[in-house]
């Protein structure tokens, strides 16, 4: 049914682009009304009509707008219509002009196209919404949920999803907190724990965690984390007064009920799009292009030390996953042999001569882009680190598991401003950075960050 819904709104949006251009060229070629204007066949305009259907269709997919209207208010719908049809109209005006520098599109039926376009595609996309809720109220349209909670907030969340059905909240069943409630509103069985979250979802398809957990219980928040990004769960905390006084509360609602997402979207779907094929393509760039130097590389490796050119490392990603790192060998083979994982220090005696150079200019991460290639970093996020390092740093920064709601990265914002961690204290500043990262994600921050990465690998400032 949710595949029908948007494939319901992607025709009506085609109805709506159809006759904007249909009604504004009718308008201008036929009314009359503009002097020395030639005449051209209704057919011209039907064809013409039609293939613009492509382009916006284009343009509105690139900015996620083919998607559910969930939780959209109607202010987010005349955004999601002007902004992109502001984008296309501007691509439209440029490719007229490099085709046909004199060409004169005519500011009067500029002026209609985009007037039209604009109100019958926010019209369409009224219509999606209201047939979306239909479907939603019979039930034929659902997304299922997990409550977090079992206090009051919990019974009032569930009671009025029940008496508002067109949201399309369907409650599977409710997960006992980390904190302890003494006096539980809830009367039916939990299904779980915040560890069976997981499981729950893939045997249900949760889509949702609803919590109800007051915000200053940040320990209890912070242990969904992990458990949402791997299973791709929306988080979607209810409020208290503090959140709603203090300004934290997001757009996202339930019908008016603010809600607060702890893992939004930082990126809108054109953005995310842009940057992973960005990755692809800077990834087989740097590999390709720089083969010979990477052969050259690898050559003095071996010459220098005893061992293999490249070695592989456990590291952990995206949602805690565990996955190899490619890396240049910059320390002596086995050099973890008795000690087992440690930081490097400044001066480590394992690092070779030549892993001290490709060390300073960041050589060594080179090999990565092949983890970009399969998917399991970024070229830019944070670093990616050790399990076992990982597992002594959530002792000292509770709050450290939101690092890995994104993929880690070759390079970023962390990376470029401070130097290799030596010691736990180090990881502190290197957090506040990658936090920073998170929160702030953007093209044009990868783009600096990538910059700035150039400059540490041809001065190698930063980089020690």
């Amino acid at each position: 049914m949710k595949k029908i819904c948007i494939l319901s709104g992607m025709l009506f949006d085609a109805l709506a682009i159809f006759f904007s251009l249909y009604l504004s060229a009718f308008i201008k070629f036929k009314w009359g009304i503009f002097p020395g204007v030639s005449p051209i066949s209704s057919q011209i305009i039907i064809i013409g009509s039609l293939v613009s259907i492509i382009f916006w269709w284009v343009i509105f997919a690139l900015t996620g707008a083919y998607r559910l209207h969930w939780d959209k208010s109607w202010a987010d719908e005349i955004q999601m219509v002007f902004k992109p049809v502001v984008a296309g109209f501007v691509i439209l005006s440029l490719f007229a002009f490099l085709i046909t520098p004199q060409a004169s599109i005519g500011r009067w039926i500029f002026f209609v196209y985009f007037t039209l376009l604009n109100l019958l595609v926010f019209s369409t996309r009224c219509s999606s919404r209201l047939l979306e809720r239909r479907f939603a109220k019979k039930k034929l349209l659902k997304r299922n949920v997990l409550v977090i909670g079992l206090g009051k907030s919990a019974k009032e969340l569930q009671d009025y999803l029940s008496v508002n059905p067109s949201l399309g909240y369907n409650v599977i069943g409710f997960i006992n907190p980390p904190h302890p409630v003494t006096n539980p509103s809830v009367t039916v069985e939990p299904l779980g724990d915040v560890a069976d979250i997981s499981d729950l979802a893939a045997k249900h398809n949760i889509s949702n965690l609803l919590v109800t957990i007051a915000s200053n219980f940040h320990d209890d928040i912070l242990s969904l984390l992990l458990p949402a990004v791997k299973s791709g769960l929306r988080v979607k905390l209810v409020p208290d007064l503090f959140d709603v006084v203090a300004g934290h509360v997001h757009n996202t609602q339930i019908l008016g009920q603010p809600l607060m997402e702890l893992i939004p979207d930082r990126l809108s779907f054109w953005e995310k799009l842009v940057k992973t094929v960005g990755d692809y393509v800077i990834s087989l760039a740097v590999i390709i292009l720089g083969l010979p130097f990477w052969i050259l590389v690898s050559l003095v490796i071996v010459i220098d030390s005893k061992g293999g050119v490249f070695y592989r490392q456990s590291r952990t990603g995206e949602g805690g996953k565990v996955y190899k790192i490619f890396k240049f060998r910059s320390m002596v083979a086995n050099a973890e042999k008795g000690t087992g994982a440690v930081w490097a220090g400044k001066n480590d005696a394992r690092v070779t001569k030549i892993g001290k150079i490709i060390r300073k200019t960041r050589i060594d991460e080179v090999p990565q882009f092949l983890n970009v290639l399969t998917g399991e970093m970024a070229v830019v996020g944070p670093r990616p680190e050790r399990p076992e390092i990982i597992e002594e740093l959530r002792t000292i920064y509770p709050f450290y598991d939101k690092r890995l709601t994104v993929k880690p990265g070759i390079t970023g914002w962390a990376q470029v401003n401070l130097e290799y961690d030596t010691n736990i204290e180090d990881v502190s500043k290197k957090l506040t950075h990658d936090f920073q990262y998170i929160e702030n994600q953007s093209l044009f921050l990868d783009l600096e960050i990538l910059a700035r990465t150039v400059l540490v690998v041809l001065t190698g400032k930063g980089a020690h």
